[in-house]
């Protein structure tokens, strides 16, 4: 086995422990300790972590994944220890898991004072519906993502947020409900309203559908106050920001399975369709890509999508090897 033919099973299995063969699991961490794909390794690391934890009774403590963080080399560029680190980090899942499946088995003697993270996660092409604690409810946008501690509710509410999500606030008394994503902070009363973090882009897009929120940037200094209808969008590079009046109903068409664009350039178009059918879309025109269009569609196949595109915009395209080529 030659060190690119480490995959992504061989490398979750050597963090989880279970891989019992010396020799690869000498290969595994001489593949490690090259350094040659952090990036994978770390995804990898990741998706074990995931995954031992969701098969426990118990969430996780931040600090349980502080610890295994630091000891994977996350948070370090030191390659004369990596071999190391990395081991150790897989002793200690190994260890997490066995230790927490034990003390679920033990009657509770005391009430842990940690912090419990959840983390609740839109796999790719597809919307999750989440259920909070205090009656809201959102929706994650395929692929995006929330986390939020076990102390929801009982002394604040705070969320964070991860990509895209449409927000339904129940009102609470004395308990107002803060996003935060990025640097940036959302803070409601009781609303329905949507964010959009484009880390691609460098910006966050607040939308307002009913109720009132307060922006907050990264000194948690008010940048606007928005009323129904309007979206702040944000430079999360320099921090400019503006407001622009919107129609929220159909920027929020999303959330029952509807995809509405209006006058909206051909490459953002791109990257939602490429996010919502799951097939990554390339343009090869420049031009083409700042081209503005305006179309719907309601539960229809790829297929029709990207021949109501192709008339609209004035392109052809070519489905090949799981991907969308646009001229």
């Amino acid at each position: 086995m030659t060190d690119h033919q480490i995959d992504k099973q061989t490398l979750v299995a050597y963090f989880e422990g279970k891989i019992v063969d010396m020799a690869l699991k000498q290969h595994v961490e001489d593949y490690i300790a090259a350094d040659a794909n952090p990036l994978f390794v770390q995804a990898c690391m990741q998706t074990a972590w995931e995954q031992t934890i969701h098969n426990s009774e118990t969430v996780s403590s931040q600090a349980d994944w502080d610890t295994f963080s630091v000891l994977a080399g996350i948070r370090t560029h030191k390659k004369t220890s990596i071999r190391f680190t990395w081991a150790a980090a897989a002793a200690l899942l190994v260890l997490i898991g066995v230790s927490t499946l034990y003390f679920t088995q033990q009657p509770s003697t005391h009430t842990a004072t940690t912090l419990a993270w959840q983390t609740i996660t839109a796999t790719p092409t597809t919307q999750r519906v989440v259920q909070l604690a205090d009656g809201s409810e959102l929706v994650l946008y395929p692929g995006s993502s929330v986390r939020f501690n076990n102390e929801y509710n009982q002394t604040s509410r705070e969320i964070f947020l991860d990509g895209r999500a449409y927000f339904n606030i129940a009102p609470v008394a004395n308990k107002p409900f803060f996003v935060r994503s990025g640097n940036y902070t959302t803070e409601v009363l009781g609303t329905s309203f949507e964010i959009f973090e484009q880390r691609n882009r460098r910006a966050l897009a607040v939308t307002l559908v009913s109720g009132k929120v307060r922006v907050l940037d990264k000194s948690q200094h008010p940048l606007k106050e928005l009323q129904p209808d309007q979206q702040l969008v944000v430079n999360t590079d320099n921090e400019q920001f503006a407001v622009a009046d919107v129609s929220a109903h159909n920027l929020m068409a999303w959330t029952s399975g509807h995809l509405n664009f209006e006058q909206v350039v051909l490459e953002d178009v791109c990257r939602d369709i490429a996010t919502w059918y799951g097939i990554p879309i390339n343009i090869h025109n420049k031009s083409l890509a700042r081209k503005r269009i305006t179309a719907g569609f309601d539960h229809v196949p790829l297929e029709t999508v990207m021949t109501i595109l192709s008339q609209t915009a004035g392109f052809t395209y070519k489905a090949v090897n799981g991907h969308i080529d646009i001229y």
